[in-house]
């Protein structure tokens, strides 16, 4: 048995491949077999499986730029097999159509020849007499079933722009174990590192610090030592084990993208590389979906790109809505037409003026995460207009109920926080009143009621404040709540926090109480139309069945989009907050 890395061809003067479509997941696979579709400025081409074998890890995702010399996948197949493709791993051309309709001829390097014309012995002898002393393709293969180069990617970002490399912790020529951190980077959510998926020697390192970088890129490239394959009582080569291949290879982990991020970055369907200042504003298209997805061709994808312009915001007037180059001229004429939006007074940067006069002043950088959380910080709070209600809340009978629960864990249990009854509370109160966990659309048409409940904790970092959620908050029980918190916490701070960890919030708990504080107004994170601010636990006299007792009142402060929300509404979901925090027989229902 070897492994095939299944590569991208040379796709000529070709630029920006995508990676269209994948048709086969981990599993057997046929000779013939379609395996991916790519798409170029200049034709699409479909790879498909020179062999039979066994499909042991997909590399790379729908909606990755690629290029060549990328891996795709890897396939697990027998010499046997290879000798029937009749291509060896020799380099043969796969014909496609160009735009124009002129066939254009693709070398593919990893792939066996599809067309299936070569004998192997011919083709391996020929390569013996044309170079004495050369092994041929069959040595090649003999010498690659030992080691193999393995590309550790940069995971697939969602709907981050981009990252940037702050550290890159390895060289060509070094010997890293498995899970040995490779590189550091830091995106506008948080930061995370590039690990080793294999024990291996570096062979080349792809990026440097400063470089900006997206999803799929190649960051490292790793010469990995196969295992040698057991062999059966009749001599033949025994399959490997699933713990072998794993061993051996494993692509990098995705990225759960199920739900959308909770802060807008750009206008919508503007793909520049910096938000637009000037310009309209694009209303998204009803069904809206990602540019893999639209019915359109190279040349109009082409278009598309020189214009900035994202396909899945153009309606299609083609057979089956395909979108033409009519309609993307179309759609960038009926934006154009609309004027530019004039920047306020208020949004024009004013120059701080030089306080060097005054005494000595030092300049230290923001982080990346402390510049982007700024920018959203001042985008919703120019543009939501926010109130903030106040209310308190009893928690004496909960605060007793939690230490008995607490007294009762082993010694080394994680401790239950007074912040995972909160967040039962707030997913409680958050049922009965479902616009709480919505948000509003932009043109003020419909409300987008989410029907899961994703909620958002505030969490410090030396490099600034992230918000990671806890999905599926109201499927979970109080000990997994407080368990998931402790556990987002501690990655946000070790910097190992996932986009996906950050995406898709539909309401936020912002809590001081461990600090201090009497109140606070919270900043409502858009497009969320409210957050909750939880401030320090204090002891304080009220009168209970008449008679004056020391309770324990939390203070509470809901900010929340005035535009969505209204205040009788806010004052409502308050109450039944503080009802259920008060109470904590009802956080078991």
């Amino acid at each position: 048995m070897a492994l095939k890395q299944i590569s991208v061809p040379d796709v000529g003067e070709a630029e920006g491949i995508e990676l269209v479509e994948v048709l086969v997941a981990p599993g057997e696979v046929a000779q013939g077999d379609t395996l991916m579709v790519l798409e170029s400025d200049k034709a699409s081409v479909e790879l498909p499986a020179a062999f039979d074998g066994v499909v042991v890890a997909v590399l790379m995702n729908p909606g990755m730029t690629v290029k060549e010399g990328d891996v795709l996948l890897t396939i697990e197949t027998s010499a046997s097999a290879v000798l029937a493709a009749g291509g060896a791993a020799l380099e043969s051309p796969v014909v496609a159509a160009d735009a124009k309709g002129v066939e254009t001829a693709i070398t593919e390097t990893i792939v066996l020849d599809v067309g299936g014309s070569s004998d192997l012995s011919q083709r391996a002898e020929q390569d013996s007499k044309a170079e004495p002393g050369s092994s041929g393709a069959v040595a090649s293969d003999a010498k690659d079933a030992h080691s193999q180069s393995v590309a550790i990617l940069i995971p697939d970002l969602g709907q981050i722009e981009d990252a940037e490399v702050i550290e890159v912790q390895c060289q060509a020529g070094d010997q890293v174990a498995l899970n040995q951190v490779l590189m550091l980077l830091e995106s506008d959510k948080a930061s995370m590192e590039i690990v080793a998926e294999s024990a291996g020697r570096v062979a080349s390192v792809d990026l440097n610090v400063g470089d900006q970088v997206k999803g799929g890129e190649v960051a490292v490239r790793l010469q990995v030592a196969l295992i040698e394959p057991a062999t059966t009582n009749d001599g033949r080569q025994a399959p490997l084990t699933a713990q072998q291949k794993q061993s051996m290879t494993a692509p990098s982990a995705p990225v759960d993208q199920a739900a959308l991020p909770s802060e807008p970055v750009a206008s919508p369907g503007v793909t520049l590389n910096q938000p637009p200042r000037d310009g309209p504003s694009l209303a998204p298209v009803a069904g809206q979906v990602s540019d893999a997805a639209v019915h359109a061709g190279p040349a109009v994808r082409k278009l598309a790109r020189e214009f900035g312009v994202a396909l899945s915001m153009v309606p299609g007037s083609g057979p089956s809505q395909r979108i033409l180059k009519e309609d993307v001229q179309q759609f960038v004429k009926a934006q154009l037409s609309q004027g530019p939006r004039v920047e306020s007074e208020r949004s024009q940067k004013k120059p701080l003026p030089d306080f060097a006069q005054f005494g000595e002043v030092a300049f230290e950088p923001l982080s990346r995460i402390r510049r982007v959380a700024a920018k959203n910080l001042e985008h919703s709070w120019q543009s939501i207009p926010q109130v903030t209600h106040f209310d308190e809340a009893d928690i004496t009978d909960l605060d007793a109920f939690r230490a008995g629960l607490n007294e009762a864990l082993a010694p080394g249990d994680l401790k239950i926080s007074p912040l995972s009854f909160v967040v039962k509370a707030v997913v409680q109160a958050l049922k009965q009143y479902p616009r709480f966990n919505a948000s509003i659309d932009p043109s003020f048409e419909h409300w987008v009621v989410k029907r899961f409940f994703n909620i958002g904790i505030a969490v410090e970092t030396p490099n600034g404040l992230v918000v990671p959620n806890i999905k599926g908050a109201d499927v979970r029980s109080i000990s997994e709540l407080a368990r998931c918190a402790a556990e987002l916490a501690d990655l946000a701070r070790n910097k190992k926090l996932l986009p996906g960890q950050m995406q898709g919030t539909t309401f936020t708990i912002s809590s001081l109480g461990g600090i201090g504080g009497t109140g606070f107004t919270p900043i409502v994170n858009s497009p969320e139309v409210a957050i909750l601010g939880v401030a320090r636990t204090q002891v304080l006299p009220r009168y209970v069945d008449g008679a004056l007792q020391p309770r324990k009142i939390l203070p509470l402060a809901l900010s929340y989009d005035h535009r969505a929300i209204d205040g009788a509404e806010a004052a409502r979901f308050m109450v039944e907050l503080c009802r259920q925090l008060s109470d904590v027989r009802l956080l078991a229902v």
